[in-house]
């Protein structure tokens, strides 16, 4: 520690000191306060932007090809600004886009500068997600966190009325467990990049504590991201049977211990599934009753298909699909005939699934990039997983930011508002990680695999 302080002190220049410091605290911040979080990543942003220009650093010509798929996708979003009838409702959101680009490349700038940034990131994400677990255990314990924040009692169904979702920092938003999940793979990345003979340890107990609190938060859509998360890990584990043995035992207490958490996790989510009402739970079932997550998510999904029908090109503007749902309801809702599964426009601010909020909002063009994104992504880690590369630790790291990418915009569950600063600032922070290992790796990923590794 007093090495990196010395490094910090010496070879950081006086405006990195702030990058730095600022990119360090963005998780911390997202954990307490997501407006500044935002403005942090904006402050970066601006500095980065006077680093690129007065300072002369052309470091970007490295990553050119990402680069040209980040301004392509922010060029999307400024056309479909420009043709959206909610300009004023869409413009912030929209020609602002651009500070989440920055901080990616800000992240980036630091990596390749200074060699140590990694090892001051580790200690700080790590001393990070400590903090949030701790507090959600006192908060699970004692009935109030840190800040006093406590309980919170689940109302609206009598098999879940007496349920207290754990929510940690986030109070009365059930955020903690999208946290933690989102920042899992990068915190195991971390682990496996800066620390040797205790990183099994660090990771197997990182694991299992944020399992617990991700249980214990209610969040169906975190808690099946984390068992993608932990199957990943199965992948490269040294011990893992010990694992698999350990994790179902932590978990088997959770649900003999909270009763109520496996009501919401199994028979809510069922009934929601097959669309049945427990005032009707003798209701027949067929492929139409089986939803998408369940009726409303359905619906949603509905609506954005409707409103990309309309707005094929460049959809109908970002963050505009409550505007662009009243409008179809009230113009056309007539003219929609009913399909099949009796889907009806349904109105929400996002239909809650990233690549439908895509076609909505910026249209086909948006839509194409995003996907591509995605198979790019599940390509390298489809490579991992059939043919594990050469047994080093960046190699391990990039597999798991890689992984935490692909969490992130997950096509199966819903999700967040894409466009919402929440979001953008988890995934961006992840892709500026992702870049910088992705170069380095260039070379590495063509090495002929070997059979037996051991980590």
């Amino acid at each position: 520690m007093q090495e990196l302080y010395k490094n910090f002190k010496k070879e950081v220049e006086f405006i990195d000191k702030f990058l730095l410091l600022i990119i360090i605290s963005i998780p911390f911040l997202l954990a307490i306060s997501i407006f500044l979080a935002d403005f942090a990543s904006s402050i970066a942003g601006i500095i980065l932007i006077y680093v690129l220009f007065k300072k002369k650093n052309y470091f970007l010509k490295k990553i050119k090809t990402e680069i040209i798929f980040m301004v392509i996708f922010y060029l999307i979003i400024l056309t479909s600004l420009l043709f959206t009838e909610y300009f004023k409702i869409s413009f912030l959101a929209s020609f602002f886009y651009f500070r989440y680009l920055l901080l990616s490349l800000t992240i980036y700038y630091l990596l390749m500068k200074y060699d140590f940034f990694i090892k001051i990131f580790s200690y700080s994400l790590i001393l990070t997600m400590l903090i949030v677990l701790i507090d959600a255990l006192i908060q699970y314990f004692i009935g109030k966190n840190l800040f006093g924040y406590e309980l919170l009692g689940v109302k609206g169904n009598i098999d879940i009325l007496a349920l207290k979702p754990v929510t940690g920092f986030f109070n009365e938003e059930k955020k903690i467990g999208s946290y933690l999940v989102r920042f899992l793979p990068l915190t195991l990345a971390v682990i496996y990049w800066h620390t040797k003979n205790i990183k099994n340890i660090l990771s197997i107990s990182c694991l299992i504590f944020t399992g617990s609190i991700i249980f214990l938060s209610t969040e169906r859509t975190a808690l099946f991201l984390f068992f993608i998360v932990v199957i990943s890990y199965l992948f490269i584990a040294k011990y893992k049977v010990k694992f698999i043995s350990f994790t179902i035992l932590i978990f088997s207490l959770l649900a003999v211990t909270n009763p109520q958490h496996t009501i919401k996790y199994t028979k809510f989510t069922l009934l929601q599934i097959l669309d049945i009402q427990e005032s009707k739970p003798h209701k027949k079932l067929d492929m139409s009753s089986v939803k998408f997550y369940s009726s409303e998510h359905e619906n949603f999904i509905f609506t954005s298909i409707k409103i990309f029908e309309e707005n094929f090109l460049f959809g109908s503007g970002v963050k505009t699909f409550y505007h662009e749902c009243h409008n179809l309801k009230k113009n056309k809702f007539k003219e929609l005939a009913p399909n099949q599964r009796n889907n009806e426009l349904v109105c929400s601010t996002h239909p809650h699934n990233t690549y439908f909020q895509l076609l909505s909002d910026i249209g086909i063009f948006g839509f194409i990039l995003g996907f591509y994104v995605l198979c790019h992504i599940i390509l390298i880690y489809c490579k991992f997983i059939i043919k594990i590369y050469k047994n080093d630790k960046i190699n391990i790291s990039y597999y798991f930011i890689n992984l935490g990418v692909l969490i992130n915009i997950f096509p199966m569950v819903p999700s967040g508002n894409i466009f919402n600063n929440w979001i953008s600032l988890i995934l961006f922070y992840l892709l500026g990680f992702w870049l910088f290992i992705k170069k380095d790796l260039n070379n590495t990923l063509k090495n002929t695999p070997i059979d037996n590794v051991s980590y």
